[in-house]
């Protein structure tokens, strides 16, 4: 089975470090743009799919330079260092000969160790018990029905007392999450003024760090499931936001953390 975010992520080689893809239709914003988990992932995929690439995905910081429209996208990958556990990459991607996102992103073979400590997952409603999120913004883009995901603490376009939310999700069609999609998922809450404001007030990401915790056994454990995202934003003042994610398996395994800075009018 193809599942859609894997036919919507299909990297094309170019060799020499060079790939292309048509911008995804299924995950784009209203403005028209590309949805910024979209980005995250292909620049994820591109390093994966690098022939030098060694370790497994731990981190990325992604600088949207510009919106990433219709048409072709090029994929630019190169490795700054390559040490005994770790590399470092940096990824471009183009539109018309201009650069519009700008990746770092860092692969890593990490061991366990004798230290075991990681933030609990709070308590909360079920997914059954908890608000759909498509039936409460029927006016979303599309790329939202291809998550399920359930409110279980906050409540959108309202004037809520924080801009705290919980929020149960997974990929509609039953794909298993891996750490490209991990660095999609933690992309994909409202942002924080649509919790403290009954009126639309829309922005965009302007830069994004994303950080996954999680071996390769504990994501493949996580699968299809349900997972939580506890979100919070420390300001929402001065046309700017910030978002703070954390990301649990449904057994309260901590498996991602992402912040990020956006500008809103």
């Amino acid at each position: 089975m193809t599942y859609l975010f894997d036919r919507e992520t299909a990297l094309v080689p170019l060799g020499d470090g060079q790939f292309t893809i048509n911008a995804s239709d299924v995950y784009r914003n209203p403005t028209g743009m590309a949805f910024g988990g979209w980005v995250a992932a292909i620049c994820a995929k591109a390093v994966e799919m690098h022939d030098q690439c060694n370790s497994p995905l731990i981190s990325q910081t992604t600088s949207y330079l510009a919106g990433v429209g219709p048409g072709e996208v090029l994929v630019n990958v190169r490795i700054l260092r390559s040490g005994a556990s770790t590399q470092f990459w940096r990824v471009e991607l183009s539109q018309s000969e201009n650069m519009v996102i700008a990746a770092d992103i860092i692969t890593s073979n990490r061991r366990p160790t004798e230290l075991n400590y990681q933030l609990p997952m709070p308590e909360s409603k079920s997914p059954e018990q908890s608000a759909n999120l498509t039936e409460m913004n029927p006016m979303a883009p599309d790329w939202i029905e291809t998550f399920d995901q359930r409110i279980a603490k906050g409540k959108p376009f309202s004037v809520n007392e924080t801009p705290e939310a919980i929020v149960w999700i997974k990929e509609t069609d039953g794909r298993p999450i891996d750490r490209v999609s991990l660095f999609s998922i933690l992309d994909t809450p409202m942002p924080r003024t649509f919790f403290i404001s009954d009126q639309p007030r829309f922005g965009s990401t302007v830069s994004m760090s994303s950080y996954i915790y999680a071996s390769d056994e504990e994501i493949a454990q996580a699968g299809s499931d349900y997972l939580m995202l506890r979100v919070d934003g420390s300001t929402v003042r001065n046309s700017k936001t910030d978002s703070r994610v954390d990301l649990w398996s449904k057994n309260g395994t901590l498996l991602a953390t992402s912040n990020q800075i956006g500008f809103f009018r």
